[in-house]
């Protein structure tokens, strides 16, 4: 079974701070050795924490939108 790798302090908060201006897809760009499914599991941990309680921007989920149809 694969070992987890631990997010750094310094990567959780530079995913807190991109989290509202960033899809998933440029997320995964940022973080070239997290997998999408790790990425969405701190997302979720973080949203459940409170450190993660703004919406995305609509620009952010249009962008999304248009890189899952290329």
């Amino acid at each position: 079974m694969a070992r987890r790798k631990r997010w750094l302090s310094s990567e959780t908060k530079l995913l807190i701070d991109s989290y509202k201006i960033k899809s998933i897809q440029e997320l995964m760009i940022m973080f070239p050795t997290r997998s999408q499914d790790s990425i969405n599991d701190k997302i979720k941990h973080l949203k459940l924490a409170g450190k993660i309680n703004e919406k995305r921007l609509q620009e952010t989920i249009t962008r999304a939108y248009k890189q899952r149809t290329l």
